[in-house]
């Protein structure tokens, strides 16, 4: 249990076979703030996971403890019901003959039931659903909303409940990517509630990126918790990972041209807008295919990103015709890969002083 004078976390721990080529492993204390993504491999037991924080999973080896509150364990089992939760998954659930405002207060009636303090209040009403965007759909039945809108109406139906847990299956898995990038936005202020911890199933690295706080990563049916974001997507013994996440300010808008310019260090970058304020911290996720180098800087050029580096190594691929280039810009380290050719005419070696161009589209923010 929890102590008065730490933190409170989010306790579990959890070994549970599910079925003869199945078993579940973990054992991780969780932050009780923030979002926590679990990401890996299709069938490793994410969604298993979450079934057993919400109740949906009885089993004598699962115990899952909530700053303090003992949920489930050999002795103890809270019905899913009384569990201060809330559970949104890829399809919205919302009731098709009721309005987006008739869906949110049914939802509400029937869980505040079992608390005796109702968190149903007008004036918070109000916040949470201002906070999400849908004053303007409140009025409409499902099928007069977009994909977006009716994730947005079950996230807001979720925050209501006022949740010490907020379980998130993939919830943007069935929107195109418009709708995901309409839908983000919001996602991202759940980030801000107080004492809630939000798990975030995701099979996707632009949401693990832009959203993660921490990660469970998930292996062969067993889970570690990473508090980075970027040794969690590549790890140092991982030579293959050529990709890089790093974190920069937003710096002003460039709204006429669909831009923002971001601060890393003291160099600006130019990657697409979003709906991120100034001065927020971002986190660029950044391949190494995306990157060409050049000796000297061009004077006209359509790549908007132009950082002065040097290189640090050079690794000969095993095609025998490709570089990898590892480069320090301002203390942080970017990847280019390139041809063996463009590497011999270019006379590379490291110390080299040079130039790494990334187009702004290239950039995952």
């Amino acid at each position: 249990m929890a102590s008065s004078d730490q933190d409170p976390i989010l306790q579990l721990n959890i070994d549970h076979r599910v079925s003869e080529q199945f078993a579940l492993s973990l054992s991780a204390d969780i932050p009780m703030s923030g979002l926590c993504a679990i990401y890996g491999e299709s069938g490793a037991g994410k969604t298993t996971l979450l079934r057993c924080v919400a109740g949906l999973l009885q089993a004598p080896n699962v115990h899952v403890n909530v700053a303090g509150e003992v949920w489930q364990s050999e002795r103890v089992f809270i019905p899913v019901h009384k569990r201060s939760l809330a559970y949104v998954m890829q399809e919205d659930n919302l009731l098709p003959h009721l309005t987006a405002q008739e869906n949110i207060n049914y939802a509400l009636r029937r869980r505040l039931k079992h608390f005796s303090k109702s968190f149903w209040l007008q004036d918070s009403t109000k916040k949470v659903i201002a906070m999400m965007g849908i004053e303007h759909c409140l009025k409409r039945f499902p099928e007069q909303l977009s994909g977006g809108e009716k994730q947005r109406v079950a996230l807001t139906r979720a925050l209501l409940l006022k949740p010490r847990v907020m379980l998130l299956d993939e919830p943007l898995s069935a929107l195109d990517d418009a709708r995901k990038e309409e839908i983000l936005p919001y996602i991202e202020r759940l980030k801000s509630l107080d004492d809630c911890c939000i798990l975030y199933v995701t099979h996707s690295k632009r949401e693990l990126v832009r959203l993660a706080d921490r990660v469970l990563m998930v292996t062969q049916e067993r889970f570690a918790l990473r508090e980075n974001v970027s040794e969690a997507l590549f790890p140092s013994e991982n030579a293959q990972a050529k990709e890089v996440v790093l974190e920069a300010s937003v710096r002003a808008k460039l709204d006429e041209w669909g831009l923002q310019e971001l601060a890393l260090g003291g160099l600006s970058l130019r990657v697409k807008n979003n709906d991120v304020p100034v001065g927020s911290t971002v986190r660029l996720c950044i391949a190494a295919k995306d990157v060409s180098l050049t000796l000297t800087k061009p004077e006209h050029s359509s790549i908007l990103n132009l950082l002065p580096a040097k290189i640090i190594s050079l690794q000969a691929m095993n095609d025998n015709f490709s570089v990898d280039v590892l480069l320090d810009i301002s203390g942080r380290r970017l990847w280019a890969s390139i041809s063996r050719f463009s590497a011999e005419e270019m006379n590379l070696s490291v110390g080299v002083d040079l130039w790494a161009q990334i187009k702004a589209a290239a950039i995952v923010a």
